[in-house]
């Protein structure tokens, strides 16, 4: 059996949400997906990387849209190599410096400290007016990521 995971990441990857915040994100989630079988904020010990799992398509560079995929692997492995302190990398298409956190993953993915996760949601879309509620009772502007397992 399979299981979807619906995880809000903030867009800073070291920002993490206090007591009260967080809370009230779960509070929220819980209303917003009733048919959800677990939902939780997770505070990671270093930069995680929350990926789509099966959804993920590709991915590209930020600013010429070329395919990086291949070139993706060795950049992430180098980034492992020191647990994530340092995400910065140069694109191999075009030789900007950019972040593998703001390359284009298809369907999104990022790095953080920290995601609000809703398993099994019991939908398969989130509106945006969703997305708004979690991201004011979480205090941040929040990623939604998709990842099928």
């Amino acid at each position: 059996m399979s299981d979807t995971y619906l995880r809000f990441v903030p867009y800073d990857s070291h920002w993490y949400p206090d007591e009260p915040a967080a809370a009230a994100a779960i509070k929220v989630a819980r209303e917003l997906f009733p048919l959800a079988e677990h939902v939780a904020v997770e505070l990671e010990e270093g930069l995680t990387f929350f990926d789509a799992g099966a959804n993920t398509e590709s991915i590209h560079c930020p600013f010429c849209g070329s395919d990086i995929e291949e070139w993706w692997g060795d950049a992430m492995d180098q980034g492992a190599a020191s647990r994530f302190e340092d995400l910065s990398v140069t694109t191999p298409c075009c030789q900007k410096p950019t972040s593998l956190n703001d390359l284009r993953y298809i369907w999104p993915a990022a790095f953080g400290v920290c995601a609000l996760t809703v398993v099994d949601p019991g939908v398969t879309s989130l509106a945006s007016e969703q997305l708004r509620t979690i991201e004011q009772a979480m205090d941040s502007p929040l990623k939604a990521i998709w990842q099928h397992l």
